[in-house]
């Protein structure tokens, strides 16, 4: 067997033994490569993509030696030997060797991207073309590998043409293909912590570590108990005091005795 051959046959192997996880419900479009169920969760593929014109998944072929290339979320252009621009500003293309000169298909661009869930429960990502009548059309099913750190792309290839449409038919298989709950959008306005708010922490953090190290210092240093565990608990006890007479708490000073403050 090839090379190519083998490949397949990996991933299929892949696909049939990794933790495959499906949602219930239909999935709504929220950006050409982002889709939302009706629990919540999100399926996002924007990981997959890359922005630097050239596609993620290049060069796939199908059994007929066609070849596919695919880039979510960001268009991408496909130049070919002869300036072809069929390919231009798309998110996925399609060549067929041929002569005199090759033959380039746009399958597809950003903004005809759509998700949808068939009656098998199966996310699919599909993309729509239509020129002069006729439609092409690259439906991409979405496949969830939870515990995989691969990407695969098989793809299936061109179908029979059905009212003037042909679809051509993917499978990707990825941990991103999987759906989420959505995290807090870091680019949104947080309450946060005000000003007083970490005063307090900052001041209560301080006095429980005065009580601490103060308690241990009494007990294990100078042999203290009971009340006496307080630290300087004669200035503390006798506050309370002071504020029935109206007369000040008492300082000691370095002498060892004591005077008005």
């Amino acid at each position: 067997m090839g090379l190519k051959t083998n490949a397949l046959i990996f991933v299929l192997f892949a696909i049939s033994i990794a933790e495959i996880r499906g949602q219930v419900g239909q999935c709504t479009t929220l950006t050409p490569c982002a889709c939302v169920y009706d629990d919540g969760v999100i399926v996002n593929l924007t990981s997959l993509s890359r922005n630097d014109g050239f596609p993620n998944f290049s060069n796939k072929t199908d059994n007929h030696g066609d070849v596919y290339s695919w880039n979510p979320c960001t268009p991408f252009s496909y130049v070919g030997p002869k300036n072809n621009t069929e390919c231009t500003n798309v998110s996925v293309c399609m060549v067929r060797h041929g002569f005199p000169s090759d033959l380039y298909f746009n399958l597809g661009t950003e903004d005809s991207a759509q998700f949808s869930v068939d009656v098998n429960g199966t996310l699919k990502l599909t993309y729509t073309k239509t020129e002069d009548g006729f439609q092409r059309s690259a439906e991409i099913s979405l496949q969830c590998l939870d515990s995989s750190v691969f990407d695969f792309l098989v793809i299936q290839g061109e179908q029979d043409i059905n009212n003037d449409t042909i679809v051509y038919k993917m499978t990707l298989a990825s941990k991103w293909a999987c759906a989420y709950a959505p995290k807090i959008d870091p680019a949104l306005p947080s309450a946060g912590l005000g000003g007083g708010a970490i005063f307090a922490i900052v001041l209560f953090s301080l006095i429980g570590g005065y009580l601490l190290l103060g308690v241990a210092y009494q007990a294990f240093v100078k042999k203290e108990s009971g009340a006496r565990l307080c630290p300087n608990h004669e200035f503390w006890f006798s506050i309370p005091g002071y504020f029935k007479s109206g007369k000040k708490p008492l300082s000691e000073t370095k002498g060892g005795a004591y005077e008005s403050i």
